[in-house]
């Protein structure tokens, strides 16, 4: 009997985490946009915008489209898999995912107004980055699949890392 593949193309843009039950955007904001974005809605490419968009046109026939939490971002990040970012160097995520996108992703988790927590698909680790700063940032955006919990708790939570993330307060 064939194993069940954990990530599943919905064929509309989507993809589902078995593991996890959450819904993903299948392309991240830069494989969209085609611009790496800051984080707040002061900036004209940003994460809250590009989600506030995403929930209005109703992408995939969903609105309750949201920025990932640092363990969501993190339940992405596969070690034994490899694709190409933008800059086709390597990061860790499964190859139903499309190669080409921002090696890391912004998250939900603040620090005030000041900073967000990035998590980098190439190390799997993280930090807080300055949300007026949009170098090699994108957002993948995640929402609930069903009514079975967020995640599974195995799932760890990235450690901090200051390597190739940018600026940091």
């Amino acid at each position: 009997m064939e194993e069940q593949k954990r990530f599943i193309d919905n064929g509309n843009g989507t993809i589902k985490d078995t593991k996890t039950n959450l819904m993903w955007m299948k392309n991240d904001s830069y494989q969209d946009l085609k611009v790496f974005i800051g984080f707040d809605t002061s900036q004209k490419h940003s994460a809250k915008n590009y989600l506030e968009t995403k929930n209005k046109e109703a992408f995939a026939g969903y609105a309750d489209w949201r920025l990932p939490t640092k363990q969501e971002a993190h339940s992405l990040f596969v070690e034994e898999s490899l694709i190409k970012d933008s800059y086709d160097m390597d990061i860790h995520l499964d190859p139903v995912f499309p190669s080409g996108g921002g090696f890391n992703t912004w998250t939900s988790n603040t620090r005030g107004k000041i900073t967000a927590f990035v998590l980098s698909y190439a190390t799997g680790t993280g930090a807080h980055k300055e949300t007026d700063a949009s170098l090699n940032t994108s957002v993948r955006l995640v929402r609930t699949a069903g009514d079975i919990p967020l995640l599974n708790e195995k799932v760890p939570p990235p450690k901090a890392d200051f390597g190739r993330l940018g600026s940091w307060r």
